[in-house]
């Protein structure tokens, strides 16, 4: 179960950067390199945390898990509207469609604050948001390009505030820092950039590997069930 989360978190992290940062592409491709993230929070009652190394480089992306190599990498082509799972234990991969981008509805902006600081070298600024549930607590720059976060409506509890989702979608802003507390104060949900690298990265970082065996995908994404290997990729 834990595995499952786990790959779930990179899975919906990477997809949805692929598919919101079509909206302004032109800024974040101008980025090629490295962002190492950490989030930790609680997804379907299990708290987890997880190290991310995130690759980009124009419109493709791809995520691996930094303190465990059994488990997948991902790679986003927002270009051919894929995601590929890379098993490199198995020399597997299995191939999907990009999940529909969420519907841009209008949301009430959270409240900027004056507050600044400098989180991985890039000049950060606070945002808050109270909700009947959550306070939330977003820091964030205007200085690499976007990146858009996925809700608890996509099934993985990156982001439980649809409104601070939508607002970060048509925002010209990189989350570096994001805390959500429950109303007696206890931290909910951290995501948090420990890096960022500029640097330039080869193509085949984000192809399937040559001599890997295609799968086929099995019912549910994130489903337990084993999927079953093809013809190897020529």
């Amino acid at each position: 179960m834990k595995t499952v989360i786990r790959y779930g978190i990179v899975l919906c992290l990477a997809a949805l950067i692929g598919i919101t940062s079509q909206l302004s592409a032109q800024k974040l491709a101008n980025f090629e390199g490295v962002v190492v993230f950490k989030k930790k929070g609680e997804t379907h009652g299990v708290v987890d945390s997880v190290t991310m190394r995130l690759y980009i480089k124009g419109d493709k992306f791809m995520a691996e898990d930094v303190k465990d190599a059994n488990q997948p990498r991902i790679i986003v082509d927002t270009k051919k509207k894929l995601i590929f799972m890379i098993t490199d234990r198995s020399r597997e991969y299995m191939q999907m469609p990009t999940p529909p981008a969420p519907p841009g509805v209008a949301a009430k902006a959270p409240a900027k604050t004056t507050d600044k600081q400098i989180i991985a070298g890039h000049p950060c600024e606070r945002w808050l948001e109270k909700s009947s549930d959550l306070d939330t607590e977003l820091w964030a720059s205007s200085d690499i390009g976007k990146l858009s976060l996925p809700s608890g409506a996509m099934g993985v509890n990156l982001i439980n505030s649809n409104n601070m989702a939508v607002f970060l979608k048509n925002s010209n802003l990189f989350p570096f820092l994001f805390i959500e507390k429950n109303k007696a104060g206890r931290e909910m949900t951290r995501l948090e950039v420990i890096s960022v690298e500029k640097k330039a990265l080869a193509e085949a970082v984000f192809e399937p590997p040559q001599g890997y065996n295609k799968m086929t995908m099995p019912t549910g994404t994130l489903s337990d069930t084993p999927a079953q290997s093809g013809k190897k990729k020529k």
